[in-house]
């Protein structure tokens, strides 16, 4: 599906899924894009076939060689004002991504190569630049107040 926002830019809506990843102290892992330079959650496209929960931990195996159990959903992310994002190559998408917690349980690998660092943090030390569309559920994730799921 496309559309068209402000700048007449082609938009294209890319179901999405990631992950909320913490470790036994209760911090969270960000990785630093090598495409982009920017930090975010481990997460990306379904792929056909794929339910939202796999493509969850299938991204968060890849991307940074983490086995994760998920604990539940964090939040459903749709809104335009957040959710849309220009690449460096100028291709526009709106992502409708599913976010779940989840748990580390153990590393299996080092990755594909898609993150160049993989950081734990706090909710005090989330590093910049951040990746637009994960500010939202960076938010969420540490809100102590916020009551699961999240639909936005």
């Amino acid at each position: 599906m496309t559309g068209e926002d402000e700048d007449n830019a082609p938009v294209r809506v890319r179901a999405t899924s990631g992950v909320i990843l913490r470790d036994p102290d209760g911090r969270v892992l960000l990785m630093r894009r090598r495409d982009e330079d920017t930090w975010g959650i481990p997460g990306g496209g379904v792929e056909p076939g794929e339910s939202w929960s796999d493509a969850a931990l299938r991204e968060c195996r890849e991307e940074t060689g983490w086995q994760a159990r998920i604990d539940g959903l964090l939040g459903v992310y749709s809104d335009p004002s957040t959710q849309v994002h220009r690449y460096p190559d100028g291709g526009r998408r709106q992502f409708v991504g599913v976010v779940f917690a989840a748990t580390a349980l153990r590393r299996i690998g080092s990755g594909d190569g898609e993150a160049v660092e993989l950081r734990w943090v706090t909710a005090g030390d989330v590093p910049e630049p951040l990746f637009t569309p994960d500010r939202p559920v960076l938010r969420d994730a540490f809100d102590p107040n916020l009551r699961p799921p999240t639909i936005g």
